[in-house]
């Protein structure tokens, strides 16, 4: 399903019945990555998976996609459905823009899960990183698309299921140079949303993965103390919604059950 925005389209998919849950996926991902996640929630929440800018069906806006930019797209959605609660899962960009929408729909979320994700803004050498992935990407884009997603994983998973990454790889190359670098300043010039995390009332969760090459997990210990969230360390890497779908997803429902 699409609705127009802004002179482009935003793709979006919902199913199944009850409270609603927002689905937020993360860099050159797109709302197909949660099959495992909605196939386990449909018989008890409503799951709305949308495309953020420049990603999936969603048409990219700008030179820059910064958060909150992100965040308008995503509650243009939320208005066209009539979502009056809801919950949000963001998975590493996807939660950076969570956050942002968090800050202009505060009276209705109800929950918010950053998965792999932080509300921190990027360190220096993040942005350096950053910077030099903007000025790489036009002649190597299928390089740095595919490292950049097998490096996401633990080893352990990169062994056993080269064919479920092989797939991942694939949807990630639909992603165009322009949103690729569009997402990339966007991430890198976001601010801290770390008070706003901290000051939210609602019911807050940080699930960290124990090898995650990009968000190490002290990291994430010490931000769930610091802003009072909930923390569940997985056994993965940065993908913990494909390397461990079965137990995330039981996690995600304890802490989701009081919506019912």
């Amino acid at each position: 399903m699409k609705i127009s925005y802004k002179n482009i389209q935003i793709g979006y998919t919902v199913s199944g019945k009850g409270p609603v849950i927002v689905w937020l996926h993360g860099f050159m991902e797109n709302k197909s990555i949660w099959k495992l996640q909605t196939r386990f929630f449909e018989a008890q929440y409503t799951n709305i998976c949308i495309d953020l800018l420049g990603h999936g069906e969603t048409g990219s806006l700008y030179l820059v996609h910064s958060m909150e930019m992100q965040a308008e797209a995503v509650k243009e959605v939320l208005c066209y459905l009539g979502i009056s609660d809801f919950a949000v899962v963001g998975h590493s960009m996807g939660g950076y823009v969570a956050l942002a929408l968090l800050q202009i729909c505060k009276s209705q979320t109800t929950h918010i899960v950053l998965l792999n994700s932080t509300s921190h803004a990027d360190t220096i050498e993040k942005k350096i990183n950053r910077d030099r992935a903007i000025r790489v990407v036009d002649d190597q884009k299928d390089t740095y698309v595919r490292m950049g997603v097998v490096n996401l994983f633990d080893r352990t998973f990169r062994e056993k299921h080269i064919d479920q990454i092989e797939a991942l790889i694939v949807e990630s190359q639909k992603t165009s140079v322009h949103a690729i670098k569009a997402a990339l300043i966007g991430m890198k010039d976001r601010l801290s949303k770390t008070k706003v995390l901290s000051d939210f009332n609602g019911k807050k969760l940080i699930v960290s993965g124990e090898n995650d090459p990009v968000l190490p997990c002290h990291t994430s210990v010490a931000e769930a103390v610091l802003t009072r969230s909930d923390l569940v360390c997985l056994k993965c890497g940065h993908m913990s919604y494909m390397e461990v779908a079965d137990e995330l997803n039981v996690e995600l429902l304890k802490f989701l059950i009081p919506m019912r």
